[in-house]
């Protein structure tokens, strides 16, 4: 589900005309944070356009050949399923570029079929009786080297290829019942030259050869989604894990690299193993793919990951996100595209909770900010229960479904405390392990767990749109031998019921914390301290959903970033205006504009801007270096080599080598920087 999404955030981005990457990863998605671009999620299951449920499938027996050379898959797949009323057509969707050459029924006789771009309709001579299991049989069969044929526009979710093949569920490879959400057991048989390896979900048979190819088996006896297949040339490296086994396999062979993301993956496994109960599958396959699709793309028992997301130090955001998937949806999945936070938005908490244990609560936090801010980038959009209602991979539905969604976990856990929050997820493990799961059940869980009636948050956060805006006053008095702050908290939101913490910076002492429990528009509160109080921070943890002046700042950026990644140069400029408007000492907001000039070589106005961002608050601090740095290339695109020579000079004295700053700077003393030629 193109981080990095989740996690980048404010970070440099002097690559701005470089090629975008797909939107969204499925979930994977991956923009990177305020960027949205594909490089961290796992492709949602829950997101595509709903259809008439009259038949559930049940079970696939897919034989498949594989000509890398040629780009072909040449496959027949014979699915298994039940009608839930007499039933006269079936729907399918698979990948246009996947030519339907004949269909069959149970007994082997042919059907008659549409096929129409993604849709595949295939009709019955009679209907087909109610809750009688039956079955037909697909052949098919096309060349996929491209994503034009993607049920994704623009994200190349499948692809045949001699430097590797990747065959993600997501891409519709062999005929899918809309939306996508239906759990099926699979046997897949799978043949391939004799010189490469296939990686799938299930219990593997011993390869069978024959000349010049290896035909590999797998089967996957729980209902899942175990539709994802992997080949390429590929060196394993096994791992030992406490709660599961694990193998990485990647192209390169640097035995270096696979050991940091065995040993790092099986950190990941034994925390998540505590908290939600052990590996669905007990044996985890990491797998690189080329870079051509999105960045990252969990099925059962299978985390894959495109080459970029292979780094030195490990990724471990990244890995732990697609590793939480193995529990949800691969174990739990939502059973409507609405309840699709169930799955993306609990992953990607799943994720920052692992942050938490191995980064420290510093890094959490600060996530957790960063969460907030994508939440609220378009939160008013509609409510987290209408996720159906948006398309997938957009802004939207990261803002919504992964960030907002992400936040409501991590708001639980503040109401019902950590103990009941865990044991909530345990029993959904546990009770609706491989099924489905609606929100009114997971509330029913929650509810349990807490021994409380939760219908009022399930109401505010899921159900509806809107967040609090606070604002406070306080005072302070000194009481004996000790300071006491006594002030007011004040939000807008009447139907509003949250514990809601209140943070006292004092001098020459930690911080204390307090927790006010505030129903509607206004709470009191009275901290002590043992030192003069100096600043009162409402909600630091960013453990509500809100809105402040700070956080509108920042909310207007990440909007002003998601239209440059979208090359809406323009309106972007407009949104970073309005920052500006706000706050004309924001540094970022005057970096991001003279980028986008510099792009569009106008070369004045990128001068100016990246002066007023030098003569800002210069948060983050890499402005001061890269903002340096550009004017040294817009001298040096302008014929002005003296004066670009001296603003590498001034990157260099800053001594952050941010993003690989310093790196250039001297590489551009070397050598002029040469502006790319304009893409219009």
């Amino acid at each position: 589900m193109s981080r990095q999404l989740l996690w980048a955030n404010n970070k440099p981005n002097p690559g701005l005309g470089a090629t975008r990457e797909a939107r969204k990863l499925l979930g994977g998605v991956a923009i990177a944070f305020l960027t949205l671009a594909a490089s961290i999620f796992s492709l949602p299951l829950s997101a595509r356009a709903q259809t008439t449920a009259n038949f559930t499938v049940q079970r696939y027996t897919i034989n498949a050949e594989l000509f890398p050379a040629a780009n072909i898959l040449s496959a027949t797949a014979q699915i298994g399923f039940l009608p839930t009323s007499d039933l006269s057509t079936a729907g399918f969707q698979l990948d246009s570029a996947l030519r339907v050459e004949k269909v069959t029924d149970a007994a082997g006789n042919p059907l008659q079929f549409q096929q129409n771009g993604l849709s595949l309709q295939v009709n019955f001579s009679s209907p087909l009786p109610a809750d009688q299991p039956t079955s037909i049989t697909v052949t098919y069969k096309g060349a996929l080297s491209s994503a034009a044929g993607s049920p994704i526009e623009g994200v190349q979710l499948a692809s045949v290829s001699s430097q590797g093949t990747y065959l993600l569920y997501a891409s519709d490879w062999f005929p899918v019942r809309p939306p996508g959400l239906d759990r099926f057991a699979a046997t897949i048989h799978m043949t391939v030259p004799d010189d490469e390896t296939v990686i799938a979900s299930g219990m593997a048979a011993t390869p069978v050869a024959q000349t010049g190819t290896k035909t590999y088996t797998f089967e996957y006896g729980q209902a899942s989604f175990p539709g994802t297949v992997l080949a390429g040339k590929y060196t394993a490296r096994p791992s030992i894990a406490s709660n599961g086994n694990i193998v990485v396999y990647t192209f390169s062979g640097e035995d270096k690299l696979a050991k940091s993301y065995g040993d790092t993956a099986t950190h990941i496994l034994s925390f998540f193993s505590e908290k939600f109960g052990t590996l669905p599958n007990g044996h985890l396959d990491i797998v690189e793919i080329p870079n051509g699709t999105v960045g990252g793309y969990a099925a059962p028992g299978v985390v894959a990951l495109a080459q970029r997301g292979f780094t030195q130090p490990v990724d471990r955001r990244l890995l732990a996100l697609e590793i939480a998937r193995q529990w949800w949806p691969c174990l739990v999945s939502p059973a409507t595209p609405n309840d699709a936070f169930l799955d993306d938005g609990l992953a990607t908490y799943s994720a920052a909770l692992y942050v938490r244990a191995s980064e420290g609560e510093a890094a959490f936090e600060d996530l957790m900010h960063q969460t907030e801010i994508g939440a609220l980038t378009h939160e008013e959009v509609a409510p987290i229960s209408e996720a159906g209602s948006l398309q997938d991979f957009t802004p939207e539905y990261h803002s919504i479904v992964y960030q907002k969604g992400a936040m409501v976990f991590h708001m639980l856990r503040g109401v019902i405390g950590s103990d009941a929050f865990f044991k909530t997820l345990q029993m959904m493990a546990q009770q609706r392990a491989w099924k489905t799961i609606t929100t009114a059940e997971f509330q029913k869980l929650a509810e349990t767990a807490s021994h409380q009636p939760l219908t009022y948050f399930f109401a505010q956060w899921v159900s509806s749109t809107g967040v609090p805006q606070f604002t406070d006053n306080w005072d302070i008095y000194r009481v004996g031998n000790h300071y006491q702050v006594v002030g007011t908290i004040h939000q807008d939101l009447d139907i509003f019921r949250m514990p809601v913490e209140i943070r006292v910076y004092s001098e020459g002492r930690p911080p204390v914390d307090s927790r006010v429990e505030m129903e509607g528009t206004r709470a009191n509160f009275a901290i002590n301290t043992l030192t003069r109080p100096t600043n009162v921070v409402i909600d630091p943890g960013s453990q509500i959903l809100k809105l402040d002046n700070r956080l509108k700042v920042q909310v207007e950026i990440a909007r002003g970033d998601q239209l440059r990644e979208e090359q809406a140069y323009l309106e972007a400029i407009k949104q970073y205006q309005k920052v500006v408007a706000i706050d004309k000492n924001n540094s970022l907001a005057h970096y991001r504009m003279g980028q986008i000039y510099f792009l569009l070589r106008n070369y004045n106005a990128a001068a100016d801007e990246m002066r007023a961002a030098l003569d800002g608050d210069l948060k983050p601090h890499w402005i001061r270096v890269w903002a340096h740095l550009t004017l040294g290339e817009i001298f040096d695109a302008t014929g002005q080599r003296d004066r670009a020579i001296n603003e590498y000079q001034k990157a260099l004295q800053t001594h952050d080598n941010s993003q690989g700053a310093l790196d250039l700077a001297n590489r551009y003393i070397q050598k002029p920087y040469t502006q790319p030629p304009s893409n219009g």
